[in-house]
């Protein structure tokens, strides 16, 4: 189970906005080095904000712990990943009978159509691949909210 952090910064409505706390902001002593820091730099916060079902006697700037199997991390990662390189390959397999003039043509448009695919696959399996608060986050100087809410995977 991966577990991480996040901070309470709207809730409205029944549900509960919230923004990762450290991971992927560049606050580790590797951000010089890191991808994510740097793709974090250019991507707004609000790409990175996370809605969720607002859990009873929560409130704005608490801390809580969300988890997520490492399963729905893999699926995620093979939806995002496989799509596009399958379709980039098949394409330029596609196109190879009309000559190697158009194979780069065939796997551009596979690939589009790949992304295509792991879009649409990613909006059908979201729910699955969706973090649950399971623990209130320890801190001293925050109050802790208790959850009553499980996760169980099926």
């Amino acid at each position: 189970m991966i577990r991480e952090q996040a901070r309470i910064v709207a809730i409205g409505a029944g549900r509960m906005t919230l923004e990762p706390v450290g991971g992927g902001c560049g606050s580790c002593g590797q951000a010089s080095g890191c991808g994510t820091a740097r793709l974090a730099r250019w991507l707004p916060s609000a790409r990175r904000a996370l809605v969720l079902p607002a859990t009873p006697g929560a409130r704005i700037g608490d801390l809580i712990e969300l988890a997520l199997p490492e399963t729905a991390l893999l699926a995620a990662s093979l939806l995002a990943y496989l799509p596009p390189l399958a379709g980039l390959v098949l394409g330029a397999l596609a196109v190879s009978p009309a000559g190697e003039a158009l194979q780069p043509l065939g796997a551009a448009l596979g690939m589009v159509a790949g992304f295509g695919a792991s879009r649409i696959a990613g909006r059908l399996f979201a729910a699955s691949m969706t973090p649950v608060p399971v623990a209130p986050a320890t801190t001293a100087d925050r109050r802790t909210i208790h959850l009553t809410q499980e996760f169980h995977h099926d």
